[in-house]
This record gives C-alpha cells, sequence and structure tokens, in this order.
C-alpha cells in the first residue's frame, strides 16, 4: 500500500511539473516588417495639427460633489435661567409652571440650578416669564440665541 501512494504522489508531481514547465515558458513569436519612409511624408512640428480627441478620458477617480447652501440660517431662542441662590422650593415651583405651559426644559446643572428652556412662539415666552417675575423669584434669565 506504501508503495501505491507513493508511485501516485510521484505521478502527480511529474504531471504538475511538466505543466509548470509547459505554464512558465510561452511560445514568443517574432515577425519582421519594413517600413518604408519617404521624406515627403515627415512633417515638421508646425506643420502638424492637434486635434481634440473625440472622447472624454475619466480618471480613475471617484468625483465628490458637495452644494453649500447659502440660505438665511433659521435660529431658535432658548432663555436660560440661572436661579440666584440654590433654593429647590423655587426650582420646584419654577419646573411646576414649566409642567402646566407644556414648555419644554432641560436642568443642566443641579448645584447652580441652571435650567433651559425651549418656548413654542413668542407669547408664550412672555406668559411664562412674567409669570416668573410675579412670583419674584430670585433668577437671572439670558437669552441665548442658536442656529439650527
Amino acid at each position: 500500500m506504501k508503495y501505491f501512494i507513493g508511485i501516485l504522489l510521484f505521478s502527480i508531481f511529474l504531471i504538475l511539473s511538466f505543466i509548470y514547465i509547459k505554464i512558465s515558458s510561452p511560445v514568443v513569436s517574432v515577425k519582421k516588417t519594413e517600413i518604408n519612409i519617404n521624406n515627403s511624408e515627415l512633417k515638421t512640428i508646425n506643420q502638424i495639427k492637434i486635434t481634440k480627441p473625440d472622447f472624454v478620458y475619466n480618471f480613475p477617480v471617484r468625483i465628490l460633489y458637495m452644494k453649500i447652501g447659502f440660505n438665511p440660517f433659521k435660529y431658535e431662542i432658548i432663555y436660560k435661567v440661572t436661579l440666584k441662590n440654590t433654593d429647590n422650593y423655587a426650582l420646584f415651583n419654577i419646573k411646576t409652571i414649566l409642567d402646566n405651559y407644556n414648555v419644554n426644559y432641560s436642568v443642566y446643572n443641579a448645584k447652580k440650578s441652571e435650567i433651559y428652556i425651549f418656548f413654542k412662539n413668542l407669547s408664550q415666552a412672555n406668559t411664562v416669564l412674567n409669570l416668573f417675575k410675579e412670583y419674584n423669584f430670585n433668577i437671572k434669565i439670558t437669552k441665548i440665541k442658536k442656529r439650527i
């Protein structure tokens, strides 16, 4: 059995080596051609007219287009309410007022009690800010204009 496997492997090796030799040495044929050039057919550089090719060459690169819109930017007005004294009762009342008027807000810093308020329109902003003044909250209101 060992002899049979050895002969089989040897024959496979011989077949593969013949195939490799056949592939690695390609057949090359050379043809001789004669070129007859007359002096009348030769042109100088000034006589040659350069024409534009009929095809457009595309470089092998992806071309990306970028559109920059110079439209006027939209702005959103955000009010930043800062409590001057860290009064938890005043903070609770301000949150309750904002919840009653369905105003979106975000409490940023619990130590300084900074609240960012997003109003839907100007009348809603006026009513809520007037309520803050009526209740005499010790707050500081700053208007922030954010670009969308």
